[in-house]
């Protein structure tokens, strides 16, 4: 019994941990059940880019996917003010914006970007690079 409690928390402290914000309820809440039944630790979760922002200094999570088209701060505020924190931190923006200006945007920031609708297999590759 020992053995799988330790094999059980070996493979938990190996899972990423992620904060997910989206205006949208529904889709925090069905990323969140998403990313929890393939073993992703979802640590917290938000719906605007000042919440992100003060999630992020709360948990410092592996990765951030944040949707960029939000009320009380954008996504584009929460990843300007989560890069000053940490320059390295892992975002990936989820949208359904897919203009030429907003992947521009993003890939001088080094943010990845997963369009709306999403396959969530899409999603959990790019959790786990």
């Amino acid at each position: 019994m020992e053995n799988i409690k330790a094999l059980l928390f070996l493979l938990s402290s190996m899972s990423k941990s992620v904060i997910v914000i989206d205006d949208d309820e529904d889709t925090v809440r069905l990323f969140t059940e998403f990313l929890e039944e393939r073993g992703v630790n979802v640590i917290g979760n938000g719906f605007n880019g000042t919440t992100a922002v003060k999630l992020f200094k709360e948990t410092n999570p592996d990765v951030v996917l944040i949707d960029l088209n939000m009320p009380n701060g954008s996504g584009y505020y929460a990843i300007k003010k989560i890069q000053e924190i940490n320059p390295k931190a892992r975002i990936v923006a989820v949208s359904a914006d897919s203009n030429y200006t907003t992947e521009d945007k993003l890939e001088k920031l080094n943010i990845p970007l997963i369009q709306k609708p999403f396959k969530m297999d899409q999603v959990i590759s790019i959790i786990n690079d």
